[in-house]
């Protein structure tokens, strides 16, 4: 079972106490910054998350919410290529968050519109001037992007919005992970997947979320 081949050196990790297939995770690797991406497979080898993150044998840390907690996972990186990023087995694992609260705030998503702006970024570099663009259903995982044209999945772009007056707009990367046609208005609405997300940065989508929970629930809408 994987329970028992997931083993570390102090024993077999749980299940629950893993990355989650799919799910979000910070990893840093030899002290520089986090980079926010997805786990692409978790098994007796150890896990694998997408994108290059680093050398073989370097030194990397994950942190991420499971099912048991938020958990800060001490390992190495075992394989790289192109794409993706194998890392062994963990050699430490620390609980450093409760559930609930990992849990609830990974999965919150606002339904609000803000007016921002976009630009390709190939190879996780803007280039070109920015265009208008709408912005809506904001998570610290992703976003959608309409705009009046249609982009290729995978498609890496950077978009810039504003979520607090008189405070730096933030320009973030993210890869385009679905789209579709809007038949009322002809425009195109795409799927974003954000990646290397700094911890500022998620502290900012997250007070924004906030603050438009809090203002919804003062008008009696949530």
């Amino acid at each position: 079972m994987f329970k028992s081949i997931f083993g570390g050196r102090g024993g077999a990790v749980a299940p629950s106490k893993l990355p989650q297939l799919h799910s979000f995770v910070d990893v840093m690797v030899g002290g520089r910054p986090a980079r926010n991406v997805t786990v692409e497979a978790v098994g007796p080898k150890g896990v694998v998350t997408r994108d290059a993150l680093g050398k073989v044998g370097e030194t990397a840390i994950l942190v991420y919410s499971a099912s048991a907690g938020r958990y800060r996972m001490e390992t190495k990186i075992a394989a790289v290529t192109s794409t993706s990023t194998q890392f062994e087995p963990p050699r430490r694992l620390s609980l450093i968050g409760a559930a609930v609260g990992a849990q609830k705030r990974q999965s919150v998503r606002l339904d609000a519109i803000v007016t921002g702006e976009w630009r390709f970024a190939p190879g996780g570099v803007g280039t070109g001037e920015f265009a208008r663009a709408t912005i809506r259903d904001i998570s610290r995982g992703g976003c959608s992007l309409i705009v009046e044209r249609e982009l290729k999945l995978h498609s890496q772009v950077e978009v810039k919005m504003q979520l607090k007056s008189g405070v730096t707009a933030l320009t973030l990367l993210g890869e385009v992970m679905r789209h579709e046609k809007i038949k009322t208005s002809g425009k195109f609405s795409h799927g974003l997947r954000f990646h290397g997300l700094r911890p500022d940065e998620d502290q900012a989508i997250i007070e924004f979320i906030n603050r438009r929970q809090a203002d919804l629930r003062s008008r009696g809408l949530a």
